[in-house]
């Protein structure tokens, strides 16, 4: 066997098992968050804006997924995670961005909010660190004037996030202190 081929499927046998404990990860904490009356926003749906076409090719896998939850009450916040894997020239190693959201109009609210607050151009932003903002707006990244409330982020490297323990008390509690 061609040694370039062996490493080529090596690593995608290894990007496949990273998305398996991703999806884990994403599984107990739902079960932490519907303890406390939070549910999945958008069913079971953890990605988009994935091509299948040949002008895309960079775009065949996701480069970060999602996590929104709603809570019972129906009011404007919702929580959420983003798992990111790769944002060049801004991340060095894949993060866990948490973030909670009050919007003023949730019917505006969009799957990628807080991946793109955490990745404002405007913003310098650093892991273990809590960034709140209020009445935020972007236009380059999707974000309209008067849809968001406040935000508040914060972000571990996704790779110190190793089992259960890790997932309640590293995501779980940092989430539901949001």
């Amino acid at each position: 066997m061609n040694k370039k081929g062996e490493n080529i499927t090596k690593a995608f046998v290894f990007i496949q098992n990273f998305y398996k404990e991703v999806a884990q990860l994403i599984v107990k904490l739902d079960d932490l968050m519907e303890k406390e009356g939070w549910t999945s926003a958008r069913g079971s749906t953890t990605t988009s804006e994935v091509s299948v076409g040949l002008k895309s090719p960079e775009k065949w896998l996701p480069d970060a997924s999602f996590r929104l939850y709603e809570n019972a009450k129906g009011d404007r916040v919702r929580k959420g995670i983003v798992p990111c894997y790769i944002y060049e020239g801004r991340i060095e190693e894949p993060l866990l961005i948490m973030g909670r959201i009050t919007y003023e109009k949730v019917d505006k609210a969009q799957d990628w909010d807080i991946y793109n607050l955490w990745f404002d151009d405007t913003k310098e932003r650093v892991p273990y660190k809590e960034y709140k903002e209020s009445r935020p707006e972007n236009r380059d990244l999707f974000i309209e004037k008067d849809v968001i409330d406040e935000a508040v982020l914060y972000a571990i490297n996704l790779v110190d996030v190793g089992n259960e323990e890790d997932i309640k008390n590293k995501v779980y509690k940092k989430l539901s202190a949001l």
